[in-house]
């Protein structure tokens, strides 16, 4: 029986922690060992603004260019089984070492040079039955690597904008493919070309079939006539199997390249929790779809007077190539600046209007009742008296928290304001606030707080409603500062 094919024809590569798996002659791993579940990376923050963007089939990120200011959650989805992703900001991680050779070892059934016997009948039929299985299995190989091709393009056009991710379509997929899967891992451990009896293929194939190999002994029946036109149908048919899978020919090539292809795509699957041995209620309970989106939560920091940018990239290598036979590493496909995380300075500056709780009064020398025979007399009084009135006002704001949508925002404020008076009221002077802001999509602030402003009164110990003396024939006012409240309305520049 032929026994002992060895595929050693698997790159795996995972992208948190890069993992090389090197099988060499002779040292086998269990295809167990060979790739672990992956942890799903889908997770955005409560409340955080998600951005959602699709990867085609080309790579290129869909509906790029994008700005938003930040905090921001950037959801990438993308088909898993087709692409390795790397999302980088101004970095780019690299694929590691590939292995793509595929060592054939193992040893053939001898038989022994020399005359023909009636008992090779017996061992002819056996050597048909043996070549047959194993072109067979060559089929339901070749069945598997077209199968992951179609699942890999029912998840291309699956994996879109408005669409539910197939998840109980992948599972029933994937169970159609376990058993190609599970022949693969089978095959590396039996033996092939026909034309050795031991060691794997050189460089160069033979020229002629080792003695005591399957093929030398079809052809030892095909050079005894007697034999030969007694079974030649059965041997015609060895012998075309036969050289079918020797060093060089077709199907070993064949085969061996399949084998490669469905370990490599089995350590794929089992990085998503996909398993030739998971039971149907291991599988039932698998969530497979948070594996196919790529999810990274983007914070702004800035504490300093400074505004910053970040260009988000995305890196993919398309594995897919490997179904057609290519296992070389895949070039890298960069769809750079797709999303671009703008963060404003935490401080602002508006102005606007401020009303402040600090009287404004304007003295000045009244005529008022009560002078002798009915005549008026002068008295100090009032020709403005305002509790509450308004000022014009500049606030520097600094933000102490914001909302995740940037709709509002706390702010720690401090402004000047101008108190406009005439000489009556001691004239013009600069006032301050200093407080707490309230901001609403970073445009209006209202701002309630310690109100620093002046207050007039009559110099000279004069009060309003006291006799004007008849030396004095103007009002004489004095300011001070003083506190009070203040709250202000104010709008940045647009």
């Amino acid at each position: 029986m032929l026994t002992n094919l060895d595929a050693v024809s698997v790159r795996s590569r995972r992208f948190h922690g890069i993992r090389l798996l090197i099988l060499a002659g002779g040292l086998f791993m269990p295809v167990s060992a060979l790739a672990e579940p992956d942890t799903a990376n889908t997770a955005c923050p409560s409340g955080i603004p998600v951005q959602d963007f699709y990867i085609g089939t080309s790579g290129d990120v869909t509906n790029a260019g994008r700005t938003k200011e930040g905090p921001v959650c950037i959801r990438l989805h993308y088909n898993r089984l087709r692409f390795n992703l790397a999302l980088n900001f101004q970095t780019t991680q690299g694929k590691g070492v590939d292995l793509s050779s595929v060592l054939l070892t193992g040893s053939a059934p001898a038989a022994a040079p020399g005359a023909v016997s009636g008992a090779d009948v017996a061992k002819l039929n056996d050597i048909l039955t043996a070549l047959t299985q194993l072109d067979r299995n060559a089929g339901t190989l070749n069945d598997g690597v077209k199968n992951i091709s179609a699942l890999v393009a029912f998840l291309d056009v699956s994996i879109a904008p408005g669409k539910t991710f197939p998840e109980g379509a992948l599972k029933d997929k994937y169970r159609a493919l376990i058993p190609s899967l599970s022949l693969a891992q089978r095959l590396q451990f039996q033996a092939l070309p026909t034309d050795l009896v031991a060691g794997v293929c050189p460089a160069t194939p033979p020229a002629t079939p080792t003695p005591g190999s399957v093929l030398a002994t079809l052809q030892s029946y095909q050079s005894d006539n007697a034999f030969y036109t007694a079974n030649q149908g059965n041997i015609d048919s060895a012998l075309a199997l036969a050289n079918l899978y020797k060093c060089g020919g077709q199907g070993t090539t064949s085969l061996t390249t399949n084998i490669g292809i469905l370990k490599f795509w089995d350590s794929r699957f089992r990085e998503l929790g996909l398993a030739t041995e998971i039971t149907g209620t291991q599988l039932a309970q698998l969530g497979l779809s948070d594996f196919f989106v790529n999810s990274t939560p983007l914070n702004c920091g800035n504490i300093f007077n400074q505004s910053s940018s970040t260009s988000a990239s995305a890196t993919v290598y398309d594995e897919s190539q490997t179904l057609s036979g290519n296992l070389a590493t895949p070039s890298a496909h960069q769809d750079q600046n797709f999303f671009t995380l703008t963060c404003a300075s935490p401080f602002s500056v508006s102005a606007g209007v401020e009303f402040s709780t600090i009287p404004s009064q304007e003295f000045a020398i009244v005529k008022s009742a009560g002078g002798a025979n009915n005549t008026s007399v002068n008295k100090f009084g009032l020709t403005s008296n305002s509790s509450f009135h308004p000022l014009p006002v500049a606030i520097v704001h600094v933000r102490l928290w914001e909302s995740r949508d940037q709709r509002f925002a706390f702010h720690a404020s401090a402004g000047a304001s101008g108190n406009i008076q005439g000489q009556n009221s001691g004239g013009s002077s600069a006032e301050f606030i200093m407080g707490g802001s309230f901001s609403f999509f970073r445009t209006m602030f209202v701002t309630a707080g310690l109100h620093v402003g002046t207050k007039s009164t009559l110099a000279g110990g004069f009060k309003v409603g006291d006799t004007v003396p008849s030396d004095i024939t103007s009002v004489q006012v004095t300011k001070s500062y003083t506190t009070g409240a203040g709250i202000a309305i104010t709008f940045t520049k647009p």
